[in-house]
């Protein structure tokens, strides 16, 4: 129930993958040689998408959504078979996407929610785990009792990620866990299970006071080298979703800097669908002869990494006359438009009003709307004829004058 930040850099979801679903930058995400950067998320992936596009800068996500219990999840991989023909088909589409003959997994981590551990523990003990370097354990890992009575752990069922986090506190390997507070019927908490692993290791949670995401509120953490465990407050339904949020954190704190992945950018469609909300709105520049990105950023108050983000624009591409560039105006910058635009406002005439060029438009358009002649506007705003107007551009309208014959002949009729 979280407000949709849209997709950023990404494309939609594509089904092109043997299970699940994938998300992909519109463009870049690559090096050169073909190699890209997947994490691969067991359960929620409608969630996941909206926290993970806020943070991630070119990594390929995966999300899959098997059922409500880890046992459909560990069924679900307990053929080595199918986690690879999924790694098999993730690489195919990124080759289809790029035009490539070739591209490959650079990084690889899993990630799961509540009963997605299932799959991840599956995995890990596969020849395919061994390829993973990190994993985002978001509330999610649960084990059985040996004696429900004593609520001793089961350690076969987590050995995988007992073994995972020994190598993540030595630093080969990154390994994030949460939990909350809520106390399961019958099987051992994340809460228990963290607990347990850091005891595994030889050592003990320390207490710790924080405001996270949604509402989260830390009390306890552990962290050595690669492996951190953080333990949230809250026994309910909204604690337990509340931890899809950490995923954001989670990319900006250790994954982005771990990884330094190639970067996304907007494509084509995206920038073309912007465009076209651009004109309609006024926010557009057309670059004339002399123009560069740095002046004109300086000009709508934004900077020049923001112009090429918004525009799809390479760093060794320059920008050419005629091109139109979507302006994309915060609103901070919006309380301080260009100098320009202020001055016009103090020298606006009592007689006239401000009109802004839309998408389409001609001066005798414009003319005709306000009921005034193209000659007029075009005297007031000092416009030669062989000079077209564009798209964003404000124009002075007069306002139009009555005529005083009118007046008079009314007058004489009524007498």
């Amino acid at each position: 129930m979280t407000p949709d930040p849209g997709w950023g850099i990404y494309d939609r979801w594509s089904r092109k993958v043997s299970m699940g679903q994938m998300l992909a930058p519109q463009l870049g995400g690559l090096t050169r040689r073909g190699g890209f950067d997947l994490i691969v998320h067991f359960h929620g992936h409608y969630p996941i998408r909206k926290e993970f596009v806020k943070a991630a800068r070119g990594v390929v996500l995966v999300a899959i959504d098997l059922g409500i219990g880890s046992g459909a999840y560990s069924s679900g991989f307990a053929s080595p078979n199918t986690f690879k023909r999924l790694l098999d088909s993730v690489k195919t589409e990124m080759a289809r996407r790029s035009g490539r003959s070739r591209t490959y997994v650079r990084k690889l981590a899993l990630s799961s929610w509540s009963a997605g551990y299932g799959a991840v523990a599956e995995i890990l003990g596969q020849p395919a785990g061994k390829k993973v370097d990190a994993l985002i354990l978001l509330d999610s890992v649960h084990a059985g009792y040996v004696d429900e009575s004593s609520k001793r752990i089961r350690k076969q069922g987590i050995a995988p990620f007992t073994k995972f986090a020994r190598a993540a506190a030595r630093g080969s390997k990154l390994m994030f866990q949460s939990h909350s507070s809520i106390i399961p019927p019958g099987y051992a908490s994340t809460r228990e299970v963290s607990h347990f692993i850091v005891k595994q290791l030889g050592g003990k949670m320390r207490r710790s006071r924080r405001n996270d995401v949604l509402g989260l509120e830390l009390f306890e953490r552990f962290d050595r080298r690669g492996y951190h465990v953080r333990g949230y407050r809250g026994d309910d339904k909204p604690d337990h979703c509340a931890h899809l949020g950490l995923i954001k954190d989670v990319l900006k704190v250790h994954i982005n800097r771990r990884w330094r992945s190639p970067k996304g950018r907007r494509g084509k469609r995206a920038v073309a669908k912007s465009l076209a909300v651009a004109k309609r709105s006024g926010v557009i520049h057309n670059v004339r002869r002399g123009d560069h990105l740095t002046g004109i950023a300086k000009r709508y108050g934004t900077t020049v990494s923001a112009l090429r983000d918004a525009n799809g624009l390479k760093r060794n591409r320059p920008i050419q006359p005629g091109q139109e560039l979507i302006i994309p105006v915060s609103k901070k910058a919006q309380s301080s438009r260009p100098a320009a635009g202020k001055r016009r406002k103090k020298k606006l005439p009592a007689h006239a009003t401000v009109h802004v060029v839309g998408d389409g438009q001609s001066l005798g358009r414009i003319a005709r709307r306000y009921n005034v002649t193209v000659a007029a506007i075009r005297q007031l705003n000092q416009l030669r004829k062989s000079k077209r107007i564009q798209p964003g551009q404000r124009l002075l309208i007069p306002h139009r004058i009555k005529k005083k014959k009118k007046k008079k002949r009314r007058k004489a009729s009524k007498r």
